[in-house]
């Protein structure tokens, strides 16, 4: 899908895959087209409490997110306080659900997201979810884990060498839904014309490296769909999802924004 916005023309695509071992998918992504918003969720916990947990934390933070984003000013600050209000008033509406429904009990998801703003990108997560921009050739993780092997790893009691045969390295230190208060990871960063931006589970991110999806999408066309192919070939253990956004050059004359 090709949208205009601003000086920028944003070409993107989603794609989310059960994976060849799962036979529900847990995840769920969306653009929100009148709040410039991109969302990824990977759901967990319980019978069908994370497919439960990843539609309805999407859900919920488009309504507060458009809520809050109109009280702002419009700034990249503005907008990461109103993104940050957001996923805490859905984080609680999550968490009230997992208590009040026993079938939902124990559900959570993590979260990736992304606001396209004129000066710049407004972002944040909760969890393993993650964020990469691709600029100038070069890969770059914008968000961190939150995760007991990132901890570790930050804590010098383990290296990055160490990770694949962790064997702990799924266990979350923070999620959306599992505790009534959360304080997400936001952030504010510049934007510039071929950027290729990446929100994903760790349904790919546990199947390829770093370098691998670096190289993916340095070379090959149809990047979105060569990421998904090459996840499921080594055996596509989770549920796949990824949105890959292209910030392209707009020559519109409108202003759009």
């Amino acid at each position: 899908m090709v949208v205009q916005l601003m000086q920028y023309q944003i070409s993107f695509i989603g794609l989310s895959n059960t994976g060849l071992v799962r036979k529900n998918n847990e995840d769920h992504w969306a653009y929100i087209n009148s709040a410039r918003l991109f969302v990824l969720a990977d759901g967990m916990g319980g019978h069908r409490g994370g497919e439960v947990a990843s539609h309805e934390a999407i859900d919920y933070l488009e309504v507060f997110f458009k809520q809050f984003y109109e009280k702002s000013d419009k700034s990249l600050t503005g907008i990461a306080k109103a993104l940050q209000e957001s996923i805490c008033e859905m984080n609680r509406i999550i968490y009230r659900m997992s208590r009040q429904f026993s079938d939902l009990h124990g559900m959570g998801t993590t979260l990736c997201t992304l606001h396209i703003h004129r000066d710049g990108i407004v972002y944040g997560h909760v969890g393993d979810s993650r964020i990469y921009r691709l600029r100038d050739a070069k890969l770059e993780r914008l968000t961190q884990d939150h995760s007991l092997l990132r901890e570790l790893i930050e804590l010098g009691q383990l290296s990055e060498q160490q990770e694949e045969s962790f064997a702990y390295k799924h266990v979350l230190t923070k999620a959306i839904g599992t505790e009534p208060s959360i304080v997400p990871c936001i952030k504010t960063d510049n934007l510039a014309i071929g950027d290729q931006i990446l929100l994903c589970s760790d349904g790919l991110t546990d199947m390829l490296l770093d370098s691998e999806i670096e190289t993916i999408l340095l070379d090959q066309l149809d990047s979105a769909n060569s990421l998904m192919a090459k996840a499921l070939s080594r055996g596509g253990r989770d549920n796949i999802t990824l949105v890959l956004i292209s910030i392209l050059a707009n020559d519109a004359t409108d202003d759009l924004f």
